[in-house]
């Protein structure tokens, strides 16, 4: 595998070497290109970035590749990941795929925590998502191997910079999902000149102060799920009262937290841990993140409302058990204890809050996980709305618990060469209709080649009532 340093800058994209790469059956290139933690100091650590290029599938490609910035997080690893998805779609059609793993992501400076470890018994997973002793263990860990200070999306958005300098590419197309889309929103407005186009699917635009809006995002897509299924004569025959019933559950949680029988720490043997109404209501965010797991969501309610919690306990085993292993949390704190926490005024809380089942919990507990956490710097104007003229395609899911697509309604303003999109589904809808008009707007860099009828004819999946 060839390495590629900093001072390799403007040298072509032959340096990169033929390479194998897990799930694929044909050569792709490989190389590592080398950063220094401190970006400023260049005796500082050095951070190798796995570089992997995706050829096009046809033979003389666009100049201008796809670069897959992140599907989110913040803290997933590009190369395990987004392989099969660069692979195996439209992306390869006329222009390569370049993925970079982020710095933090992988290698030495993997930024792992423990209490994230997929590997663990399941009634780990049905604890807090930020455990005070976990993140002061993981902190004590990583600060042996890392300066938790620069390992921001800013400093990400140059390494990427240098990187595609180092490749030999002029200008290049981005396509990013949730926290993704907050690196191409700041490349907009760093090197928007080095941008032929962009797509962000689940966009967090810089006014997005995680996890703040969680709650109120949350509670809007749990309403329009459970319209959604009022809409459905058979889920509505099923579950009249689904509205109710939550409520109830997460009444009777907060009067007491249910005993429920779960994995414990010896292989095989259960052992019964507490489910609290913050673990519920985190754990039923998180199935609203996308189908088909929100199919299930009103019959999970409906059993927990009889009482029994055995069907939602292992649904939410599996989806945190996902995601908390696709995590590197020891950066998803780097970024959002600099980038988000610090943005979000406490006495906003309760009124951003109130009237939502996920409440105050998830944000004051992630405030009181960034408290120990050391900040890294942060441009005065960060927070100011990103203007780019910049093609730009802003894909939003209808029943989004993250984001909400209001957030990009108005991030969209500020891009006058962009279209958005909202569609049925949960935080990231996708889909040959999804994909036709990406690809529409990738090869004519142009909102204006987006063919949108195809959305009024996509549908949520029927949910299941037994």
């Amino acid at each position: 595998m060839t390495t590629l340093t900093t001072p390799s800058i403007g040298q072509s994209s032959s340096l990169l070497s033929p390479c194998r790469v897990p799930g694929i059956a044909d050569e792709v290139r490989c190389g590592t290109f080398t950063v220094h933690e401190n970006r400023a100091d260049r005796a500082s650590r050095p951070i190798p970035l796995k570089v992997i290029v995706l050829p096009s599938r046809n033979a003389k490609p666009r100049p201008d590749p796809l670069i897959l910035v992140s599907p989110g997080g913040p803290g997933t690893t590009n190369s395990e990941s987004l392989i099969g998805r660069g692979w195996n779609s439209w992306m390869r059609d006329d222009r390569d795929v370049v993925i970079v793993d982020l710095r933090g992501t992988s290698g030495p400076s993997r930024l792992d925590c423990d209490f994230a470890d997929p590997r663990a018994p399941d009634a780990a997973f049905l604890g807090p998502l930020f455990p005070p002793e976990g993140i002061a263990r993981c902190k004590a860990a990583l600060e042996k191997k890392a300066d938790l200070r620069f390992y921001t999306t800013p400093v990400i958005v140059e390494d990427l910079e240098d990187v595609r300098r180092a490749l030999g590419y002029d200008r290049v197309n981005l396509w990013g999902v949730s926290w993704g889309t907050r690196v191409e929103y700041l490349w907009l407005k760093m090197h928007p000149e080095h941008l032929r186009s962009v797509i962000l699917e689940g966009s967090a635009p810089v006014s997005f102060l995680n996890p703040l809006p969680h709650a109120r995002n949350a509670q809007r897509a749990i309403d329009s799920l459970f319209a959604e299924c009022a809409r459905q004569p058979q889920c509505r025959v099923s579950f009249p009262n689904v509205r109710n019933e939550l409520d109830s559950v997460m009444a009777r949680l907060k009067r007491k937290p249910a005993m429920v029988r779960v994995a414990g720490k010896t292989d095989g043997e259960p052992t019964s841990v507490p489910l609290t109404w913050q673990t519920f209501a985190e754990g039923l965010r998180l199935m609203t993140y996308n189908v088909p797991r929100v199919q299930r969501v009103p019959l999970l309610v409906h059993r927990a409302a009889l009482g029994d919690y055995d069907d939602f306990v292992s649904a939410a085993i599996e989806s945190n058990r996902g995601i908390r292993g696709a995590i590197r949390f020891g950066f998803l704190l780097a970024i959002t204890c600099t980038e988000d926490i610090p943005r979000i005024d406490p006495r906003t809380i309760d009124h951003e809050t109130a009237g939502t089942y996920l409440g105050d919990s998830r944000v004051r507990e992630q405030m009181a996980a960034c408290s120990q956490w050391p900040r890294g710097a942060l441009a005065p104007d960060y927070g100011a709305p990103v203007r780019s003229t910049v093609p730009a395609f802003l894909l939003s899911g209808s029943l989004d618990p993250v984001a909400g697509s209001d957030l990009t309604a108005e991030a969209a303003k500020y891009l006058p060469n962009s279209i958005h999109v909202v569609a049925p589904g949960g935080h990231v809808p996708f889909g040959p209709c999804i994909d036709a008009m990406e690809r529409a707007f990738l090869i004519a860099a142009s909102p204006q080649a987006v063919n949108t009828s195809c959305v009024h004819a996509m549908r949520l999946p029927d949910f299941t009532t037994r």
